[in-house]
């Protein structure tokens, strides 16, 4: 416990501190006096604030779910001890079950990972079963084109809430629970559905689904294409991908979800992706730097992959809000973490510039 209240305090005073430094910041944000250079500067430095906040928020995290962790154990031992109660015990039990493997992904950080599968087909992920499974369980998976990952959000920022027993979150304490109602659909530009009619991560159970073509299947592993895991995603099943009872024709979706919108792919739409000359030399270079433990075979491979995943506006409903009324926003250099190179790029309306590489997020 004295580990976890270390860490516990090392993050929030991180955090804080991150928190303070924005804060002031943005006191000088009407200053009408400061040159393009000058807002640029700032705005590569709430950057890098942001990037430190990140690395406290998961740290928090981490302790947060070793503290659960202890907690379901310590509570699990006492429950040996007693009969249940019956319904109102099933329906709150909580049930506890380990990955069958981990997913190494293209995609490092959240940030850049599709919203959906497929939407990215040459995004490459590898499935590595944990040593307690059996590599005989992947046995005839080759014989399906497609299948199901089941897996958990784990890099999300509320896993740590929902995860918490009811009693540690519901009314019983006076203390609200923070598990979202709704949700703001990207697609929609910010306007809020019900989380369980959508696919947001933030989900009352942070369990994820995805569909994914299968690319080989080794010893103990399982190559796949058009993946949204992030790197590290802890998989929780693979199922094979069965058409006759998957696949319904009758099944319909409104019309946000597919693709009928009359401007293509929504607020959401990029009509083109180029590279400047220096912006294609230096993601060719990086991709050469680290061809032995890349997923792609060639640097224009990965090329094409990189159009893919910026072929759809990756920020946040917020930040496309916040660019779109500021007049500077053309000169702001977005990064993204695809395959462990960092691209660096500009975004204005519908058109992306990738312009280089850069060492670190």
């Amino acid at each position: 416990m004295r580990v976890v209240d270390l860490v516990l305090g090392a993050a929030a005073h991180a955090m804080l501190g991150a928190v303070t430094r924005r804060r002031r910041a943005g006191d000088d944000d009407g200053d009408d006096a400061r040159g393009t250079e000058a807002v640029r500067r700032e705005r590569e430095q709430r950057l890098a604030e942001r990037s430190g906040r990140t690395r406290a928020e998961r740290a928090l995290r981490a302790a947060k779910l070793e503290l659960e962790a202890m907690r379901a154990t310590v509570k699990g031992e006492n429950d040996d001890s007693r009969d249940g109660d019956g319904d109102a015990s099933r329906a709150s039990a909580a049930y506890a079950m380990k990955p069958c493997g981990t997913f190494a992904s293209v995609f490092n950080r959240r940030n850049g990972t599709p919203r959906q599968p497929s939407l990215v087909p040459l995004a490459r992920g590898r499935v590595t079963l944990d040593r307690r499974v059996p590599s005989s369980a992947l046995e005839g998976l080759e014989e399906f084109t497609h299948c199901w990952l089941v897996y958990v959000f784990h890099e999300n920022t509320d896993l740590a809430t929902a995860l918490e027993e009811d009693g540690k979150t519901g009314a019983a304490d006076g203390r609200k629970s923070t598990v979202r109602g709704k949700i703001r659909v990207p697609r929609l530009n910010g306007e809020k559905r019900g989380c369980l009619a959508t696919r947001t991560p933030h989900r009352p159970c942070p369990i994820g689904l995805s569909l994914v073509e299968i690319v080989r299947v080794g010893d103990r592993t399982l190559d796949v294409a058009g993946a949204d895991l992030v790197d590290g995603t802890p998989v929780l099943d693979v199922k094979p991908y069965v058409p006759y009872s998957d696949c319904i024709a009758a099944a319909r979706a409104p019309e946000w979800v597919g693709n009928n919108l009359t401007d293509g792919d929504g607020p959401l739409a990029v009509d083109e992706v180029k590279f400047t000359e220096e912006g294609d030399a230096a993601v060719r270079a990086a991709w050469l730097r680290r061809r032995k433990t890349s997923l792609y075979q060639s640097a224009d491979e990965f090329i094409a992959f990189v159009v893919q995943a910026l072929g759809r506006d990756i920020r946040s409903y917020h930040q496309r809000l916040k660019m779109n009324k500021d007049d500077a926003s053309n000169d702001v250099d977005w990064r993204v973490s695809l395959d462990g190179v960092v691209i660096v790029y500009r975004q204005l309306e519908k058109s992306v510039q990738v312009r280089g590489v850069a060492d670190a997020l």
